[in-house]
């Protein structure tokens, strides 16, 4: 089983962090170690060392030497033996490239000022190193920060780190919410977003109970009407009625409509805040210059505008490192040096630019991608090194893929791909996120024998290596949805089972790639009209589902109820068909009120009860 070893290092002064960190290894150790990683984490403190004479110097450098992970935590002051034990770790990373170096300094509250020891500390890891530090002001923070860093060493890939509803996860294990996190919570778009859901969410709720209340009176209207159908009194008053619901209907609906939208651009912001803060972990332990250090300042704060007013000059200056570097006679180290830092800067241009919610969306994809290709054209140039150009690569292959660019996504991934094996020997993790991303690209292109064909490398590579992770389920998953597509039916149940069987052992019942995996079974049975199979994994991912105000629009629920309505119908169960339709019925009615749905829905409830 492979061992992912973590030293910390902190004074006293940060005890309750320190074990808040502890804690949070220990959720960790647990998760990973169905997937055959063990965690461990070895703590040191300051402050037994200061007051006794029990500490063995050479047993620490020892455990500082064959850690993976080295985290320093600092505070107000830098302890001795902190610093000490920092600079051995950084030292066996000069010369092992193992362990990660991360520091943590934790923001200062008002009134409260660094020691000048810690001050010439984070002076020297910055002057001498080009180290810049993880700043956080929490819990939260601390913790959505390790995680990203552990998933880079443990993958070397964060794909497993996700925003799911506002809650930052990693394998559905909570970690952080966005709105504990400064990058997220400080950010003005953010803020405005959020702001506007919250008005309009309470606008539409007094307006639906309103409408609940003029329906109720319509309906007692409509009563009386039967009763004494010639009441000219009561026919008016009824048609009043009936119009006063009306027009609120009117003026409900776009409201809805527009708080699906809000909701649906709210959750890409999110998602795009999320992967700025990816970049910053990549940068955040390598060697970067002081315009990166102020753009991630920015963006700490959440100030996306100001980082990319920062970053600006970056991309001109880029060009002018590379023509000076293709026409110079003697090429130093130093100035390949720059174009390196100059790849560093551009990546993070890239990345932040796309979340800046005052560019048209169009235009940040221009930009964006034009901010790649030179980023592409220097490490070509500069013989980038071969990890990190695979990483440059991998980005801009799935900026590429996101935006609709399939065919550039292909052939950047099948560069990427070509420069990994030049390494055969190392069939890691990134060999098998490249095959999947190539294996995706022709599968949006409805190549299927060739996104077979690539989704089968990578799950051999996984399997291999006994991997229990989310990528494995993934794969499972990817692979039945080819055999689905191309009706090879049997196939497909058998990979959805391997899905669910690898899933149900990391993750819960209702994580959302359990959720669905019940419901592409639930279609595959619904096609062989199988249709008691087909409602039991309807009704198994129903927990999952059944959250107010998540998925992409409120009438994901209804659809779902509206299919098991159709299974219990097809099954003949009359009874249990009445309730799902009334439940789908019930959300289309309260959210949309006037759609085509509501009638069909409407008549098969009614043919039911006749």
């Amino acid at each position: 089983m492979k061992t992912i070893k973590v030293f910390l290092a902190s004074s006293e002064e940060l005890d309750y962090d320190r074990m808040a960190f502890g804690n949070l290894v220990r959720r960790l150790d647990d998760m990973y170690e169905m997937r055959g990683i063990r965690i461990k984490l070895f703590e040191w403190e300051d402050y037994d060392a200061a007051y006794n004479d029990k500490r063995k110097q050479d047993e620490y450098n020892e455990n500082v030497k064959q850690s993976d992970i080295f985290l320093g935590l600092f505070y107000k002051k830098a302890g001795q033996f902190t610093v000490e034990e920092f600079d051995v770790a950084s030292q066996e990373f000069k010369d092992h490239a193992s362990p990660k170096v991360y520091t943590y300094c934790k923001e200062l509250k008002p009134g409260e000022e660094e020691t000048p020891e810690l001050k010439e500390f984070k002076k020297r890891l910055f002057k001498e190193m080009g180290h810049y530090w993880c700043r956080y002001d929490n819990r939260e923070s601390l913790q959505f920060q390790f995680v990203m860093q552990l998933q880079l060493v443990e993958s070397s890939q964060m794909d497993e780190v996700k925003v799911e509803d506002g809650v930052v996860t990693i394998n559905g294990l909570p970690v952080a919410k966005m709105e504990n996190l400064k990058f997220a919570a400080a950010n003005e778009d953010y803020l405005r977003m959020q702001t506007d859901i919250q008005e309009l969410r309470k606008e539409i709720e007094e307006m639906q109970l309103d409408l609940e209340k003029k329906q109720r009176r319509l309906e007692t209207k409509k009563a009386k009407l039967e009763e004494n159908p010639d009441d000219e009194d009561c026919q008016e008053d009824y048609k009043e009625k009936k119009e006063e619901v009306e027009k609120l209907i009117d003026r409900l609906q776009p409201k809805l409509n527009k708080y699906n939208k809000l909701k649906e651009d709210f959750a890409k912001h999110q998602e795009l805040l999320f992967n700025t803060a990816k970049r910053v972990t990549k940068l955040q332990g390598e060697e970067i210059n002081d315009r990166i250090r102020r753009a991630i300042d920015a963006l700490n704060e959440g100030l996306v505008r100001e980082a990319n007013t920062i970053l600006n000059e970056a991309e001109e200056d880029a060009k002018n490192l590379l023509n000076e570097y293709k026409q110079s006679k003697e090429i130093t180290e130093q100035k390949r040096r720059n174009l390196v830092i100059s790849i560093k800067e551009l990546s993070l241009k890239a990345t932040s630019i796309m979340a800046d919610a005052s560019i048209l969306i169009s235009e940040r994809f221009d930009k964006a991608n034009k901010i790649y290709e030179l980023a592409d054209t220097i490490a070509r140039d500069v013989k980038y090194d071969r990890d990190n150009y695979a990483g440059l690569l991998y980005d801009y292959a799935n900026f590429s893929y996101e935006i609709g660019q399939h065919n550039k996504a292909l052939e950047l991934f099948l560069r990427q791909i070509y420069l990994l094996e030049s390494n055969k020997n190392d069939k890691n993790t990134m060999f098998v996120m490249s095959y999947l991303g190539v294996g995706e690209v022709y599968d949006a292109l409805c190549d299927y024998d060739n996104a077979l064909k690539y989704y089968n490398m990578a799950l051999k590579i996984e399997e291999e290596k006994q991997s229990n992770n989310l990528t494995t389920v993934r794969l499972y998953n990817d692979i039945g949805v080819i055999y689905h597509n191309t009706l090879d039916y049997e196939e497909a149940i058998r990979y959805y089972n391997k899905a669910l069987e690898v899933g149900l052992t990391i993750i819960a019942p209702t994580h959302e790639t359990i959720i669905q995996i019940y419901e592409n079974l639930a279609e595959i049975y619904e096609e062989l009209e199988d249709y008691k199979k087909s409602v039991e994994y309807r009704l198994l991912a129903l927990p999952g589902q059944e959250r107010e105000w998540t998925k992409n629009s409120i009438t994901y629920m209804s659809n779902q109820y509206y299919y098991i309505a159709e299974d219990y119908k097809a099954l003949s169960d009359h009874k249990e068909a009445f309730v799902y339709y009334s439940k789908s019925l019930a959300i289309l009615e309260r959210y949309f009120n006037d759609i085509p749905p509501i009638t069909d829905i409407k008549e098969k409830i009614a043919a039911l009860q006749k």
